[in-house]
């Protein structure tokens, strides 16, 4: 097992890529906090968590809040004693003309893709500066490394999580904490439940997880401000 023994907190861990990350997470070893808004969804994964012979915390948490992060933080350290893996996974998806999107639209975005980003990872770096060091692990998107048309506030969030990131790494580097990104392409998630596509011919929530396993573990010790890209590309017949 790759993350034996070590605590891991993924928010938006109640469904879609994050569900997928925590279970993965568990299957490695790892003992999980569960975070998001859904309790009841967040209680499922945790049932089939215990069930692979793992702990597992829910704290629901409006990741936007940052004392409601701050209480996440306290909570898991309360209990655990130390944070070594953090997934910012949280995240909402709009795609709207420049002329169509109005100023709440474009902050709700900001709050969700970027601001919970910044308050995350500004808590438990306390933490991972004390204890000598942790893997933080950013979900983000190929809208934030390419230009698509109508994702322009996705994309502004995305771009900016991408350097947050990048950023985040240099700053880490002296106390051991390593920031990197995952940044995959259209996945069958309920963000794109309502687009009319082939879903056999897009990213499954599970084919995101193996990339952010070797981010959290000790194989990936000296990788720091990298960000992986993760595109479908099977038959297309």
């Amino acid at each position: 097992m790759q993350l034996g023994d070590k605590v891991a907190i993924v928010t938006g861990a109640g469904r879609g890529i994050g569900k997928a990350i925590a279970l993965r997470f568990a299957q490695e070893g790892a003992h999980l906090i569960l975070a998001a808004r859904t309790e009841s969804d967040l209680e499922a994964v945790a049932t089939q968590i215990h069930q692979l012979g793992r702990q597992a915390l829910v704290i629901p948490t409006d990741v936007t809040q940052e004392e409601q992060v701050k209480l996440m933080v306290d909570l898991t350290l309360k209990t655990f004693g130390r944070i070594d893996i953090l997934v910012n996974n949280a995240g909402l998806g709009a795609f709207r003309p420049i002329y169509g999107t109005h100023a709440s639209n474009w902050n709700k975005l900001l709050e969700i893709n970027l601001t919970s980003t910044f308050f995350c990872t500004k808590h438990v770096w306390k933490i991972m500066r004390k204890q000598g060091g942790g893997s933080i692990i950013n979900v983000s998107s190929l809208s934030g490394t390419r230009p698509y048309p109508l994702y322009t506030a996705y994309a502004a969030s995305k771009w900016g999580q991408i350097g947050f990131t990048k950023t985040a790494a240099e700053e880490g580097k002296p106390d051991h904490i390593r920031v990197n990104a995952i940044a995959p392409g259209k996945v069958d998630t309920a963000m794109r439940s309502g687009v009319p596509e082939d879903k056999g011919k897009i990213l499954q929530p599970e084919d995101c997880t193996g990339p952010v396993v070797f981010l959290a573990s000790d194989e990936a010790r000296f990788v720091t401000g990298q960000v992986i890209e993760i595109e479908w590309f099977g038959p297309e017949s």
